[in-house]
Order: structure tokens, then C-alpha cells, then sequence
């Protein structure tokens, strides 16, 4: 008995095999790529964090700043820099930054921590003075919840699909050759489709 014929579409199929297999792997590798990224965000935010409560309960100096002049900052604005003194006139800061803006006279109120470490080189007004861990805290509670929600739509934490937003089978895009599914489908039901059409034209 002679063996079957090879199919005609097997060295189709075995390519489209490879290039899934490959994209496979390069999404893969973008998926990690994400999560180092994000593990390494993630630490950052967390000692930024760790470092603005520590500063919160460093000693605050309260002033006045008044604006000698403004820094361009690229951002089409302009940081102003002037002088602070404090409310008791032992401490004077020259061309120091200032955390906020200015009234109409370019003077401020504005604080000054000089044993915090961040932000020690400038002074801030009262509604961004301490406002750091709670800025911080927000940043790195939205972060991980990105990463978390990157996660799910990777696969690899098991949520239902609608949590995603992710709709039905029914709502997956045709391909290009008006055909719902994978390359290899399209191909396949649109030969079905030439074969059922010349059968049907044949006398």
C-alpha cells in the first residue's frame, strides 16, 4: 500500500509552527524585561518613600523667601531662586531654590530643613512642605497596582478576563483575510472556501 501523500501545506505549517514559537519567545522576553524594570522601579519608589517619612520628622525652619531671579526649567516655566531669612533672622540663604511660587511682590512663605536628605538645598512653601510621603506613597501604591494589572494581562496571575476589560471570543479581530483567528485558520478556511467555490462553478 503506498503511504499517503505529504500535505501540500506542511512546510506552511511548519513555518507558521516557528514563527509563533518566536513571537512567543520575544513576548516573553518583553514580559521579563517588564518586571525587572518594574522590580527595579518598584525598590526606587520604595526608598524614596523610606527616605521623605524619615525627613518628615526632621526639624522645620519657617521664613520668608524673596525672588531675586528664575531659573528656566525646560518645561516652559522657570524655577524662582532669591534669598531666605528666618522668622528669627539667624539664618540666611542666598540663591537658594524655592519649592513653589511667589505672591504678586515675589515673596514667599517657605520652610527649610537643613538636616533633611532631600531637598536640604532648597526651602518649600507650607502647602509642599511635607507633603513628600504622601506624593511618594501614592506614586508607589499606583505603580505596583500597574504592574500587578500588566501581570493579570500576561497571564501569569489567574483573574477573570473581564477584570481586564478583555471581551469574549466573539470580539476578536478579523484577520486580513476576513477571517476570525490565527494566520494558520485563515489559511486553512480560506483554501476551504477556493476549494468549495470551484467545486461548485464545476460543470
Amino acid at each position: 500500500m503506498d503511504s499517503p501523500a505529504p500535505s501540500p501545506h506542511a512546510e506552511y505549517d511548519r513555518w507558521i509552527a516557528r514563527r509563533e514559537r518566536w513571537g512567543a519567545w520575544v513576548r516573553r522576553f518583553g514580559q521579563i524585561a517588564f518586571y525587572v524594570f518594574g522590580g527595579i522601579m518598584t525598590i526606587a519608589f520604595a526608598a524614596l518613600l523610606l527616605v521623605s517619612v524619615i525627613d518628615a520628622g526632621q526639624p522645620r525652619i519657617w521664613g520668608t523667601f524673596t525672588q531675586t531671579g528664575c531659573e528656566e526649567t525646560g518645561l516652559r516655566g522657570c524655577r524662582p531662586y532669591g534669598t531666605w531669612v528666618s522668622d528669627d533672622r539667624t539664618i540666611v540663604l542666598h540663591d537658594v531654590d524655592l519649592d513653589g511660587w511667589t505672591d504678586d511682590f515675589g515673596m514667599a512663605r517657605a520652610s527649610y530643613q537643613p538636616t533633611a536628605l532631600l531637598g536640604h538645598d532648597m526651602v518649600h512653601v507650607p502647602f509642599l512642605s511635607g507633603i513628600g510621603p504622601w506624593l511618594l506613597g501614592g506614586i508607589l501604591i499606583w505603580w505596583v497596582g500597574y504592574i500587578l494589572y500588566k501581570a493579570a494581562s500576561f497571564g501569569d496571575i489567574p483573574v477573570p478576563r473581564r477584570w481586564l476589560g478583555v471581551r469574549g471570543r466573539s470580539s476578536r479581530r478579523q484577520g486580513a483575510l476576513g477571517i476570525r483567528g490565527s494566520f494558520r485558520r485563515q489559511y486553512r478556511q480560506s483554501l476551504e472556501r477556493g476549494t468549495s467555490s470551484a467545486d461548485g462553478e464545476a460543470p
